[in-house]
């Protein structure tokens, strides 16, 4: 009887650790793939993930905002959704000036330390950048800029047929690494 008893304790426990493996995978997947709304701004369309809350843009520049919640007691992450008809400069130009926003802890370059991706999804040429360091918060504007340590971007630039539009996402690294490969997933989903 008794060691009935402890074969029954360790049918239990070990249907435990692979209900647990499997809800864990199920967590992990549901990270990867945007799974909620569509939207749709402009010419495009793409599923927004439900964890994603949308916001009122904050400036009239951006087409759309998006709050990503920050992870371990980090500060939430922001994208702002951006077009530029007949402006904007190229792929190169935006990544240019993107790198310009960060400067790295040892003084090197900061496209020296970017991730750079380049595939096509849907049809669209997409490029993910990303990149951590010390990002200048206002930098782009002049006036005051504040140094935001352990910071980090993921960016993409969407090429369409008719103007390129960018996706950027800029919070504390720990949060930025949470959910970028969600963002990449996200990207895919991008439809002109």
């Amino acid at each position: 009887m008794e060691n009935t008893f402890k074969l029954v304790i360790i049918c239990i426990l070990a249907s435990l650790i692979v209900f647990q493996g499997c809800q864990s995978k199920e967590e992990e997947e549901s990270q990867l793939t945007p799974m909620g709304r569509t939207n749709q701004i402009g010419e495009l369309t793409y599923n927004v993930p439900d964890t994603w809350k949308e916001e009122k843009p904050s400036s009239s520049m951006r087409k759309a905002q998006f709050r990503l919640p920050g992870v371990d007691n980090t500060a939430d992450a922001e994208m702002g959704v951006f077009v530029f008809p007949g402006s904007g400069g190229g792929v190169q130009a935006n990544i240019n000036r993107w790198m310009g926003q960060f400067k790295q802890p040892d003084g090197s370059n900061s496209m020296e330390k970017a991730d750079i991706k380049n595939f096509e999804s849907n049809g669209l040429p997409i490029t993910i950048i990303y990149v951590t360091g010390t990002y200048l918060q206002g930098s782009m504007m002049g006036g005051t800029t504040t140094e935001l340590e352990d910071y980090a971007m993921v960016a993409a630039i969407v090429e369409t047929s008719t103007d390129p539009w960018f996706f950027k996402t800029v919070g504390p690294e720990k949060t930025i690494n949470h959910w970028r490969s969600q963002f990449e997933a996200f990207t895919r989903t991008i439809k002109n």
